[in-house]
């Protein structure tokens, strides 16, 4: 039982932990990350990608502190005295159940980060792979590069007679939310590479903070919805109790009422025989 009655504290106390943990991870590598990512070009569109999330992970990081803050007050009955106070409004069933919707869009946010994010670190790995191969591999690349920008830019390929590459598709196939047509347009690895050797595992560090943010805000609706369930049984018996003990007091009130009443007619009975007694008496 101590077990159940400590988790939604537990599960509260780790996401923020969790959730800070990825603040400081974000805000540790949006430099090198945000670099890396500019340096990719415009048609990449990651310009301000890592200082955007850095942005989200803070506003999470918050709401997972005053989620947890909110718990911790409930469950140490802090409430106490406070009736009608700020601290029983937000750590009542309603407030909980407020809580933990806005938790659950955060998670929202976060997941689409982190799958952007994680499309982002695959790109910058395979280039940063590129980049260590050597200048040949780097010229060839880059042609290769180019020639599929300038395709997928104008239709047209100048280094095909046959013409077989076909304009309509490849536009069909290009990836819809990391556009790799527009990024082949502004792609130039001699302004990727210099930047690429000083990331290390910054972009992998990047894409973990958003991951703990991820998990982090999973957790603390988990919290969220466990101690709403807790306070609301809470006050289901509260009010429950209020209305036995009216009850209670309404039954006990006219069963009395009663007992007066039948007391008050029997001695009205009894002074009306004694007084008829005493009227016959006096006649014999």
């Amino acid at each position: 039982m101590a077990c159940l009655e400590w988790n939604n504290v537990l599960a509260a106390i780790i996401a923020f932990a969790m959730s800070l943990g990825a603040f400081m991870l974000a805000l540790n590598s949006r430099q090198n990350v945000d670099s890396a990512l500019k340096s990719m070009g415009d048609g990449a569109g990651m310009d301000g990608y890592a200082h955007n999330t850095v942005i989200h992970v803070t506003i999470s990081m918050l709401i997972s502190a005053f989620a947890c803050l909110c718990i911790c007050l409930s469950t140490f009955d802090c409430v106490e005295g406070s009736e009608g106070g700020f601290v029983h409004k937000v750590t009542g069933s309603t407030a909980f159940c407020v809580m933990r919707i806005i938790t659950f869009f955060a998670f929202l946010v976060e997941l689409a980060f982190s799958s952007a994010m994680l499309l982002a670190v695959g790109v910058v790995f395979f280039l940063d792979f590129l980049c260590r191969m050597g200048s040949t591999t780097l010229f060839h690349a880059q042609e290769v590069i180019w020639e599929i920008g300038n395709f997928t830019l104008t239709g047209t390929d100048p280094f095909d007679p046959y013409r077989t590459g076909n304009f309509t598709d490849a536009k069909l196939a290009d990836t819809p939310v990391f556009s790799i047509a527009k990024l082949t347009q502004s792609l130039n690895l001699a302004e990727f590479c210099p930047n690429a050797k000083y990331l290390g595992n910054y972009v992998l560090l990047f894409w973990l903070a958003c991951v703990l943010g991820v998990v982090s805000q999973a957790l603390m609706a988990i919290a969220l919805n466990g101690e709403k369930e807790r306070v609301s049984v809470h006050e289901q018996h509260e009010a429950v109790g209020l209305g036995d003990v009216g009850g209670k007091f309404s039954r006990d009130y006219n069963e009395g009422a009663g007992l007066l009443g039948s007391a008050g007619s029997a001695l009205s009975g009894l002074d009306q025989s004694f007084n008829r007694y005493r009227a016959g008496g006096a006649g014999h």
